[in-house]
């Protein structure tokens, strides 16, 4: 079980190593945070952390949303039947986050690159939807404002 943990750290590790660019901060032993960057998700924060049994991947994809919380809701399910290992979840906050585990001795470094390959894919692909539905009225008030003001259309209206 040791030697499962240790070489799920070790992949974690390479596959940040050999991530150009990409700023990464240790917060553990076995545990990372870094931002990957999205199109329409700009910033999409990763925690990976490995545990006796487990490497959880968490990101924190949006905060409460202030209406339309059962459709939203809604299309974060439906999209979790498309995800690979990635789930949106809700803490206690109302906050939405996406969350996968993978047993350590699944743990390599292409199978670090894919789940980060479908974190930033699913949170992309996700996000525009996801934010007209929790914050319409604000974005309305916003592009009534843009629009006074001379800034023209915000792209995800």
């Amino acid at each position: 079980m040791a030697t499962e943990r240790a070489q799920a750290a070790d992949a974690v590790r390479r596959w940040l190593e050999a991530q150009e660019g990409l700023e990464v901060e240790q917060v553990g032993d076995d545990a990372w945070v870094t931002v990957l960057a999205g199109e329409n998700k700009r910033t999409i924060g990763m925690y990976l952390s490995v545990g006796d049994r487990t490497l959880i991947v968490e990101s924190h994809f949006m905060r409460a949303p202030d209406e339309n919380a059962e459709r939203l809701y809604g299309l974060l399910l439906a999209r979790n039947q498309r995800s690979y290992v990635l789930r949106f979840c809700v803490y206690d906050s109302g906050d939405i986050v996406l969350v996968g585990v993978v047993p350590v001795a699944a743990v390599t470094v292409e199978e670090v690159d894919r789940i980060a390959g479908a974190l930033l894919t699913t949170a992309d692909e996700t996000y525009n939807a996801a934010l007209r539905l929790g914050f319409t009225a604000y974005i309305e008030r916003e592009q009534a404002w843009r629009e006074r003001v001379g800034l023209g259309r915000n792209p995800i209206t």
